[in-house]
């Protein structure tokens, strides 16, 4: 290849290398290019994804000079000239890319490490941590270091962190991430949103969409979603919080959708009502013994009917 000094900003080359040096890890955002050596590559990648094989340098090597080989109509290459030079030094680029990006995904894959069924599991983790698991939810560990505790939370939990000054502890939801070096919080990723309390200490709440952080102060929340650009912090009581911990559910004029979406992530079910009834608001407290014991206070407090339609969902239709 020629010197890198004597390479034209314009060369494709230098272009696709770009690419895919910005796209890296993530090269699924290449998908969309019209070069046609990136396209072969996505659909040999695929294929090999399928068949849950480990990608070949060599194979998709090997598929590219047998293209080269094809279109110029020679047995074998022993030079490249300059009509297809392109292909080869793009070629060698790509390989490492989806090599390396394929390394990367599996190294930083989630791995399980706490689950609750349909009660509430206390997890202690290696740094003296622990994390109690709302029923229904589930806690993967991303990335442990002497510098990092990362982890994936789906459900919702209570966190009891180990202050460490010299370790960032980290816990991200599919729409936001939480950042400590030592407190108490309760983190949530469900209802469409993630929502978080601090109960003792100081956090950096991120909402993964736009990348914008807050601080937290201890009695003070702050919810995102997709749509949220800054995450706005409130001043909330902690019993709306922490009442599951307890096997309670309080709720202080809270919207009916939102009573709704909380018993679908403890009781592993799904609810439908007429969007009339889920924008009411509710105020009081059931017990989440049971699922059955729960259906029935709250019928009487919205004058309705739950009908069981399936293993776990329900709908709600109101008497008037």
């Amino acid at each position: 290849m020629a010197d890198n000094q004597n390479i034209s900003p314009d060369d494709q080359d230098l272009q696709l290398a770009r690419q895919i040096g910005e796209a890296l890890p993530n090269l699924s955002v290449l998908k969309s290019s019209s070069d046609p050596l990136l396209g072969r590559l996505f659909e040999y990648k695929d294929s090999v994804g399928k068949s849950e094989t480990a990608i070949s340098s060599e194979s998709i090597w090997d598929s590219i000079q047998t293209e080269i080989n094809e279109n110029t109509g020679s047995a074998r290459i022993l030079k490249l000239s300059p009509a297809i030079r392109r292909y080869a030094v793009a070629a060698a680029l790509v390989i490492a890319a989806f090599a390396g990006s394929y390394l990367y995904q599996n190294l930083t894959a989630p791995v399980l490490i706490g689950e609750s069924l349909a009660t509430a599991e206390t997890i202690s983790l290696p740094d003296g941590s622990s994390v109690t698991l709302r029923p229904h939810s589930k806690l993967y560990e991303m990335d442990i270091s002497e510098q990092t505790a990362g982890y994936k939370l789906t459900g919702e939990g209570f966190f009891e962190v180990t202050t460490n000054p010299d370790r960032i502890f980290s816990v991200k939801t599919g729409q936001s991430e939480v950042q400590v070096l030592g407190t108490k919080f309760i983190l949530s990723d469900w209802g469409n949103a993630s929502t978080v309390y601090l109960q003792e200490g100081r956090i950096q709440y991120t909402s993964l969409n736009s990348r914008q952080s807050v601080e937290l102060a201890p009695g003070q929340s702050s919810t995102v979603n997709e749509t949220t650009e800054t995450p706005q912090i409130a001043n909330t009581d902690e019993t709306s919080f922490t009442d599951w911990l307890n096997n309670e559910l309080i709720f202080q004029n809270e919207a009916v959708k939102q009573v709704f979406s909380e018993l679908e992530q403890h009781f592993n079910i799904h609810i439908q009502a007429e969007p009339g009834i889920l924008q009411e608001n509710l105020s009081g407290s059931v017990q989440l013994t049971d699922l059955p014991s729960v259906l029935s206070d709250l019928e009487l407090v919205l004058g309705g009917t739950f009908t069981q339609t399936g293993q776990d969902s329900y709908v709600f239709k109101s008497n008037s």
